[in-house]
This record gives structure tokens, sequence and C-alpha cells, in this order.
């Protein structure tokens, strides 16, 4: 008797498991390949130094307008509607801002509106 030959049911066992593992390893590198991927939408280093204006603010929090929706921000308390600020950094869905320095340095620049 040479060589055992496979069952016809181990045979067809065999080929769904190898299909399986293919899919699986399809779908892996494909979910990499999308995570490795820079989105459009994610809001990151966004504005950089652009400067965005405060629209409402009480305490150290309040809403800014950025790349022209409304975002919840936490920042320095003496912001006022109307100033100018720049975006530090992104935590999740709401952004840390900073009051953009005069160009003497020191005191952040005046506003631009009606306080």
């Amino acid at each position: 008797m040479g060589e055992a030959a496979l069952s016809p049911l181990a045979a067809v066992v065999a080929a769904v498991m190898a299909g399986i593992v293919l899919i699986a390893a399809i779908k892996l590198l494909w979910g990499m390949a999308l995570w490795a991927k820079k989105s459009e939408h994610r809001v990151g280093d966004r504005w950089g130094e652009e400067a965005v204006e405060v629209v409402e603010w009480s305490g150290r929090e309040g809403y800014v307008r950025a790349g022209g929706e409304l975002w919840r921000a936490t920042g320095a308390p003496a912001l006022r509607p109307g100033d100018r600020v720049r975006v530090a950094r992104t935590r999740g869905l709401s952004l840390e801002v900073k009051p953009i320095a005069s160009p003497q340095g020191g005191e952040p620049a005046p506003s631009d509106g009606a306080a």
C-alpha cells in the first residue's frame, strides 16, 4: 500500500481551514495598512501655528472656532470671546489652547473683536 490517501472529509476540512487562515491573514494585513495610513479625519496637529478664535469662555474652558468648526477647549482663565489663540495640543475631542503672545513678547495680543 504506498501512500496513505486523505479521506474526502479530511480534504474538505483542510481546504476550509486553509481558506479561513488565508482570509484572516488578508484581513490582518489590510487592517495594519489602514492603521498605518494617516487619515485626513484625524485632528492631530491640524492647525499648527494658525490662530483660532475664542467664541465662548468661562473659567478655564469654553469653545473656540477652529477649521470652520466649533471645538470644546481648555486654557488660561483670562481668555475672552474674540481673543485669538493657538492650539497647543489635542486631547480626544477637546483642544488645549494658549494665548498668542504679542510681537514684543510677554502679554497676549489684544483681541480684535468687541469684548
